[in-house]
This record gives structure tokens, sequence and C-alpha cells, in this order.
């Protein structure tokens, strides 16, 4: 796609990429959800939003995990590491979706 300096959302994945999952985050189901599930959904729709147009299944995704995220923050109110990283995994997921927006704005094939 683009290069990664004029990309904002390829400069924070890079950045993302660096990031450990917080081990925390294994053993805790917040709302009764799994966060390595989540976190693996939400970063395969980001990471496919930077080679390319999304499919309806992935739009939905992403609009589905970032009101998962928003769900499950205030719950990690007491684990920093876990907090931090989902902020910023929503943050990513916000900045594809709407790159996804651009990209297929009249698409209803998925």
């Amino acid at each position: 796609m683009s290069d990664t300096h004029s990309d904002p959302l390829a400069r924070l994945w890079e950045d993302f990429l660096t990031l450990p999952f917080p081990r925390s985050c294994y053993r805790q189901a917040p709302a009764g959800e799994d966060l390595v599930l989540l976190d693996s959904h939400l970063a395969g729709c980001v990471s496919a939003a930077l080679t390319g147009p999304l499919d309806r299944r992935r739009r939905e995704a992403l609009r589905h995990g970032t009101a998962t995220v928003d769900r499950i923050l205030p719950e990690l109110a007491d684990d920093a590491e876990g907090r931090e990283y989902f902020t910023r995994l929503r943050e990513l997921a916000v900045l594809a979706a709407e790159r996804a927006g651009e990209d297929r704005p009249g698409d209803v094939n998925g």
C-alpha cells in the first residue's frame, strides 16, 4: 500500500507489532471474552486492511471487535499493561475500519 512513514495505520501497526501480548490477559475473560481470540481477530483484520480492501465479513469483525474492546476495557482498569494493549489495538481497528469504509463505500459483496 503506501510507505509506513506516510501511512498512520501502517506506522501504528509497526509499533504495535513490537508489543508482547500481556501475560495477564491469558488468564482473563472480561465479560466472557477470550482476549487471545479477540486480539487474533482484530489483528488479522488490521493486517488485511494494510494490504487491500476488506470484505464485508472483516469490516463487520472490526465493528464487532471494537465494540467488544469498548465493553471489556473497564474490566481491565486494574491491568495497566492489558488496558494499554487493547486500547492500542482498538485504535488500530478504528483506523482500519475507516480505511475500509473509504475503500469500498458501496460494497455489498462479502
